[in-house]
């Protein structure tokens, strides 16, 4: 039994095709610049600062740039998404492992705390000053929580790790965040 397709189907798949593989750069595009940092801390570190840069744009617009605001604002919100489920599902359990449940703990509060401030910004008239003054208390709590890994607890980590095992945790960061580009 011969199957024929018709110009419509073969159309309809190459368009499917066409449309996973775009996805995928896409994917691969977000992920690159975590990717090319190096190890997973690095990576990380990496991702911090592309953070900061958006909330510098974020600060500098003023009341009247409610749409520009709610932009950069999801832009962060995905930014931390991404960043945060390499660090929950790969990093934060490790660290847990290797130095105790308490400063695990306390790095999952920061995330939960992090979701709370984007939730309360994207409740907000962006047009008011006390939306200003808590877009700066959040930019605040993620730089706090940003420099306590890099300076803290990353490197102790890190040191307590075989070089096989910090690659292994790169690979596991890298493939975390890549699912969720």
């Amino acid at each position: 039994m011969t199957q024929h397709f018709t110009g419509s189907a073969v159309a309809g798949a190459a368009g499917f095709a066409i449309g996973l593989a775009a996805a995928h750069a896409r994917k691969a595009a977000a992920q690159a610049p975590s990717v090319v940092a190096g190890d997973w801390a690095d990576a990380l570190a990496a991702e911090h600062r592309m953070v900061e840069a958006l909330f510098d744009k974020l600060l500098a617009t003023d009341d009247s740039q409610g749409r520009k605001r709610a932009t950069l604002l999801s832009k962060i919100a995905y930014a931390l998404n991404k960043h945060g489920i390499a660090e929950e599902n790969v990093i934060y359990p490790e660290l847990k492992q290797r130095a105790g449940e308490e400063e695990a703990r306390h790095l999952f509060e920061d995330h939960a705390e992090i979701k709370v401030f984007i939730h309360r910004l994207r409740m907000m008239d962006s047009a008011t000053s006390g939306w200003r003054v808590l877009a700066e208390a959040f930019r605040d709590h993620v730089v706090t929580h940003a420099r306590e890994e890099e300076e803290v607890i990353f490197p102790a980590l890190k040191a307590r790790l075989s070089e096989t095992e910090n690659a292994r945790l790169t690979k596991l960061a890298n493939w975390e965040a890549f699912k969720v580009a």
